[in-house]
């Protein structure tokens, strides 16, 4: 009842570890549709930065092949244009969603971004992930690589905590979780990045995120 007082409905989101992302990416874009064009601009100009980053070698770039990672940036970059253009409905950016390949290819894509903000930050998140640099031969930064490519990378690995600061952080747009465990008093809920201009609010329950509409 108390979130029925607060929200005006929800967004059921596919049940698969992915959930928080496509939940999350959903929102970000739907927010963009109607707003003015320079908002989406600047989405898309931190979508090309971790792009060049993903893709660079040397320098603190993470030295994907750029062919092996292009198709990905560009089914998301090609939704930003459609919005930033004027030409993007929310009824179309569903059926983007609805559509499984292409909805995965916008979760890689962000799955990147936050294992590339990890490993361009790895003293911030050494400490939430238990990593020192205690062992020389197993540096802080091989660490969170090895991380990233274990927890972060994949399709269908859960989200924690951890991926959802670096998300937010990555990209400056904030998230509210609010949380249905069945537990008595009121709902909790935690603020990922509050102070953001953007957010987002989505609805916990074990194992599960679901978008919730204002």
């Amino acid at each position: 009842q108390e979130l029925k007082r607060r929200y005006s409905g929800i967004r059921r989101v596919k049940g698969d570890g992915n959930c928080f992302i496509r939940a999350y990416a959903y929102a970000i874009l739907e927010s963009l549709i109607g707003k003015a064009s320079v908002e989406a601009s600047d989405f898309r100009g931190k979508l090309m930065g971790y792009f060049f980053v993903i893709t660079q070698e040397g320098g603190g770039g993470l030295g994907y092949q750029k062919e092996a990672i292009e198709d990905f940036f560009q089914d998301i970059d090609r939704i930003v244009v459609l919005i930033e253009e004027g030409v993007m409905t929310v009824a179309m950016l569903e059926e983007s969603f609805n559509n499984l390949s292409l909805s995965n290819s916008l979760i890689f894509f962000m799955r990147l971004i936050a294992s590339c903000y990890f490993q361009q930050n790895p003293d911030k998140f050494a400490p939430f992930l238990g990593f020192s640099d205690e062992d020389p031969a197993n540096p802080i930064a091989k660490q969170m690589k090895d991380y990233c490519l274990r927890e972060v990378e994949p399709l269908q690995r859960e989200v924690e905590q951890e991926q959802v600061m670096a998300l937010t952080e990555a990209l400056g747009w904030g998230v509210t979780v609010e949380y249905l465990d069945r537990s008595p008093g009121e709902i909790n809920h935690h603020s990922f990045l509050p102070d953001a201009k953007m957010q987002a609010t989505l609805l916990y329950r074990p194992g599960h995120y679901d978008l919730l509409c204002r």
